[in-house]
C-alpha cells in the first residue's frame, strides 16, 4: 500500500506484512461502525437480492442520492464482529481494481445486522448466465482475463480469495464487458492457516480437500489459480467437471489419471475433449495436480488470442444473460423478513423476522 498525507482505515504501511497491515486497518476501522435503529435511516430498501448461511443482500436506494447500491447484511448472532471488520476493510483496501467489486464507505450495525454498501451489478451473478448453457468463447475469454486481472492484483497485495466460484463473479452487463470477482468474506493474507472444506466442494483443490481435521495449510495463490481453472470450466459448459477433486470421484478420477498418465494420451477423456489444445493446456496449467507447479493467475493472458474450441457455444446469453437480480427473486416475501426493520415503531407495527434459516 502507498503511504498517503492523511491517513484513513484504508491507508496502510509499506513495511507491514499483509496481516498485521489488516489488523490495524479492523482496529482503526471498529471505531468508524455507525449504530443506527433501522436500515431505512439511511436507505430506501428495495427487494433482496440474494441470500446465505449468515446474511443477505439487498438492492437499497441512499436517501443522500446516488446509484442504487447491493446492501450486504450480516448476522450479529453468527458472524463475529471482527470477521465483519475484516471483510470491510480488505473491500476497501482493494476496491480500486475493476475487477473487484466496490466496498463504499459507511459501515452500519443495527440490533441485528452488521452491513456496508457494495457496488451494484445490475445483471446478477455469473451463475444465473450458466443455467442452460455454456458462455460463448468471446465471453468465456471476457470473464476469465478480467477475473484474472482482479486474483493477481490481490496476490500482489498478499491476499487470496479462497472462494473463486461463478456465485461470486458478479455481471454487469449482458456481454461481460466487466465482471467482478466479490465476496470477499474468506480473503485472507497469505499463509493463512487453511482447513479442508466444511463438505465437498467442486472449487477446493486437491491439497485442501486431502486434508483432514484439525490439520491445515498455509493459504496460498495456487488456491485461487485452480478456482479459476474450475471456473473457466463452468463458464465454458455451465457445469462443475467434477463433485470433489479427490478420489473416488469418478469424474476427477479420470482428469487426473489423464493429466498423471505418461506418457499423457493424445486426447482428454470427456467432457475435456471438447476443448481445443490450447485451452486443455491453460486447463491444465491452472488444474495441476501439485500446488507448487500451478500456473498463476496471468497464465490466461498468453491464450487469450488462440482458439479454445468452444464454436459450438455460439448463442449469447439470450434471457439469462440478460437477467437482473431483480428478475430472479422470488417474490411473496415483505423486506421486514429480510431487516431488522419495524421494531423502531414506525413502520405500521410490523416487526422484523429472520425468516429462519437464510
Amino acid at each position: 500500500m502507498e503511504r498517503r498525507a492523511s491517513e484513513t482505515p484504508e491507508d496502510g504501511d509499506p513495511e507491514e506484512d499483509t496481516a498485521t497491515a489488516l489488523q490495524r486497518l479492523v482496529e482503526l476501522t471498529a471505531s468508524r461502525v455507525t449504530p443506527v435503529r433501522s436500515l431505512r435511516d439511511r436507505y430506501h430498501l428495495i427487494r433482496k437480492l440474494g441470500s446465505g448461511s449468515y446474511g443477505r443482500v439487498l438492492l437499497a436506494q441512499p436517501h443522500q442520492g446516488g446509484p442504487a447500491v447491493a446492501l450486504k447484511l450480516l448476522r450479529r448472532d453468527l458472524v463475529p464482529r471482527s470477521t465483519f471488520l475484516r471483510e470491510f476493510c480488505v473491500g476497501r483496501c482493494v476496491s480500486a481494481h475493476p475487477g473487484l467489486l466496490q466496498t463504499l464507505a459507511g459501515p452500519l450495525q443495527t440490533p441485528r445486522y452488521f452491513a456496508f454498501a457494495q457496488e451494484y451489478a445490475p445483471c446478477g451473478d455469473l451463475s444465473g448466465m450458466l443455467q442452460e448453457r455454456g458462455l460463448p468463447e468471446l465471453l468465456v475469454k471476457r470473464v476469465v482475463a478480467q477475473l484474472a486481472g482482479a486474483l493477481d492484483f490481490l496476490h500482489s497485495r498478499g491476499l487470496v480469495h479462497a472462494d473463486v466460484k461463478p456465485d461470486n463473479v458478479l455481471v454487469f452487463d449482458p456481454v461481460c464487458s466487466r465482471v467482478a470477482l466479490g465476496d470477499l468474506g474468506l480473503t485472507r493474507p497469505e499463509g493463512s492457516p487453511t482447513p479442508a472444506p466444511p463438505g465437498p466442494l467442486p472449487t477446493a483443490p486437491p491439497e485442501l480437500c486431502l486434508l483432514l481435521p484439525p490439520d491445515t495449510l498455509p493459504l496460498r495463490p495456487a488456491v485461487d489459480s485452480w478456482g479459476l481453472g474450475v471456473l473457466l470450466f463452468c463458464a465454458a459448459t455451465a457445469c462443475f467437471p467434477w463433485d470433489v477433486a479427490l478420489a473416488p470421484d469418478p469424474e476427477f478420477e479420470a482428469f487426473a489419471g489423464w493429466v498423471t498418465t505418461k506418457p499423457q494420451p493424445p486426447r482428454p477423456p470427456p467432457p475435456w475433449d471438447q476443448f481445443a489444445p490450447p485451452a486443455m493446456a491453460l486447463l491444465q496449467g491452472l488444474l495441476d495436480l501439485d500446488p507448487e507447479t500451478r500456473s498463476p493467475p496471468l497464465a490466461v493472458l498468453d491464450f487469450l488470442g488462440d482458439n479454445w474450441g468452444l464454436q459450438g457455444n455460439r448463442e449469447g446469453p439470450g434471457v439469462l444473460g440478460s437477467m437482473s437480480y431483480e428478475d430472479r427473486e422470488e417474490g411473496g416475501s415483505s423486506l421486514e423478513e429480510w431487516t431488522d426493520d419495524g421494531d423502531d415503531g414506525k413502520s405500521g407495527g410490523r416487526t422484523g423476522t429472520d425468516g429462519g434459516a437464510p
